[in-house]
């Protein structure tokens, strides 16, 4: 008997945890060393104290409850809160238990762990959470977790509003569907780059939008490399950066554009004054049996050319005083159609027509937008000496309005498309540019595109968007 007091008095003081017994009241009857450090009170002050006065709650606990709770069979892992003696709270975890006596209880004890730190780091981790999801649900940058297989197994709630895919659209699948399919294959590369040099990745990727838009992501990648060195997964930010780089390249136009304007001017004015020289003793030359009337007539045509490249200057050059009025779309093609159909009948060129029986007015200026289609439709019977077809299709969408223009001529190669609209730059050999560039402006100002794709060896489509005005109206040709 003597030994296993020894060794209970042992275990009771020697335990890591705090070790507390009191009576059916309540009162303290027995605290080891644990106990004390755990509270703050000695052995001495708890022996005179009740077990209610160090709960940091008693709301509620009336003498019934204390009772009820003092009765009550074996208590374990209960999360309960006690008051240190200096003021602070402690959180611990504890179990209690009853000592009986000839069948009834007489007394608990309890064994408690402290876990204050652990509760905080629980908050902590919990808070962190909580700024993640309010970050992730209201951020509009799209934040997606990638394994090193390339899916993704975490996307956050923006990527609905900016992609149009919903979280059940993307999440376990392959990033590359968010990315154009013409991108993909670099896309994986630098994936594999990332992962193979445990390095960021910096890329912008192009991604077609369901309603049709094509935007343009700024994406950065970063590996999550544990103690190890192995990779567990990838974490990917992308922002939308398709307006802030269209604002870009419009600024970069408009400074083109007044570096143009300036230069424009002064060739302009340079030009006309000998133009209107030339032209005036061309007109008393005419009068003249004797004058070479060839040398007059190729002398008259090179000043038109003349006077027209300058017109198309001074547009660049001279801000123009615009006045948007809505108009009828077909009927604007209509009348450029009739008006360049005996040039195309000379170039052996059938001018084929796609329009719907109902079109949208749109807001413009008249006599510019006719001019657009008269540079455009022009440079497209010019692509086919020999002939062929030249269709006009227009396609409505809610917003605006899709003219496209397509020859049958010999196409532009890639690398050359992007320097269509530079200015002295044309792929034809008589040609400055300017009618390409001038048209962008118009329709620039406008508030619409102009697209340019092309196959070598089949043909060029210009595609013109201009946005909708008023009602659908009822069409030109009904």
């Amino acid at each position: 008997m003597d030994t296993q007091i020894q060794l209970y008095t042992s275990l009771f003081h020697n335990n890591p945890d705090a070790v507390f017994m009191f009576d059916m009241q309540g009162r303290f009857t027995g605290v080891n060393a644990a106990g004390e450090a755990l509270v703050g009170f000695t052995s001495q002050e708890l022996l005179r104290m009740q077990i209610w006065e160090i709960l940091a709650s008693t709301e509620g606990l009336d003498s019934k409850k204390q009772q009820q709770i003092l009765s009550t069979g074996i208590r374990k892992n209960k999360h309960y809160q006690l008051l240190h003696k200096n003021g602070q709270v402690v959180d611990i975890i504890a179990s209690s238990f009853p000592i009986f006596q000839n069948g009834e209880i007489i007394s608990r004890y309890s064994i408690a762990r402290n876990i204050t730190q652990q509760k905080k780091m629980e908050e902590a981790l919990h808070q962190m959470q909580e700024n993640f999801r309010l970050i992730s649900e209201n951020i509009m940058d799209l934040i997606f977790i990638v394994n090193v297989d390339g899916m993704i197994t975490y996307a956050s709630p923006s990527v609905q509003a900016v992609t149009g895919l919903t979280i059940d659209q993307v999440i376990n699948q392959h990033f590359s569907i968010l990315i154009h399919p013409e991108q993909v294959t670099n896309a994986k590369n630098d994936f594999a780059q990332m992962l193979k040099q445990k390095a960021t990745l910096d890329a912008e990727y192009h991604y077609p939008h369901p309603d049709g838009r094509m935007l343009l992501f700024d994406v950065k990648g970063t590996p999550d490399v544990c103690s190890n060195g192995h990779i567990l997964s990838t974490v990917f930010v992308a922002r939308d950066i398709t307006e802030r780089r269209q604002s870009e390249e419009l600024l970069r136009y408009s400074d083109k554009l007044s570096v143009l304007g300036e230069l424009a001017a002064g060739i302009a004015h340079e030009i006309r004054n000998p133009l209107t020289a030339l032209k005036g003793f061309i007109q008393l030359m005419e009068g003249d049996e004797f004058a070479n009337q060839q040398y007059l007539q190729i002398m008259r045509s090179e000043i038109d050319r003349i006077t027209s490249i300058t017109s198309e200057l001074l547009i660049m050059a001279k801000p123009q005083t615009l006045r948007f009025a809505p108009n009828g779309l077909l009927p604007l093609l209509s009348s450029v159609i009739k008006l360049l159909e005996p040039q195309a009948l000379l170039k052996n060129v059938s001018i084929l027509t796609d329009f719907p029986q109902v079109t949208s007015l749109i807001l413009c200026e008249e006599y510019q937008i006719k001019q657009v289609f008269i540079n455009i439709i022009k440079n497209g019977m010019e692509a086919m000496p020999l002939g062929g077809n030249l269709t006009i299709k227009v396609v409505e969408r809610p917003s605006d309005v899709i003219i496209r223009i397509s020859d049958q001529g010999q196409g532009i190669p890639a690398e050359l498309l992007p320097r269509l609209g530079e200015l002295f730059y044309s792929t034809k050999e008589t040609g400055t540019g300017l009618g390409l560039m001038v048209s962008t402006k118009i329709i620039r100002d406008h508030g619409g595109t102009i697209n340019i794709a092309s196959d070598v060896g089949k043909g060029t489509t210009v595609s013109i968007s201009i946005p909708k005005a008023l009602k659908p109206t009822v069409s030109f040709n009904d």
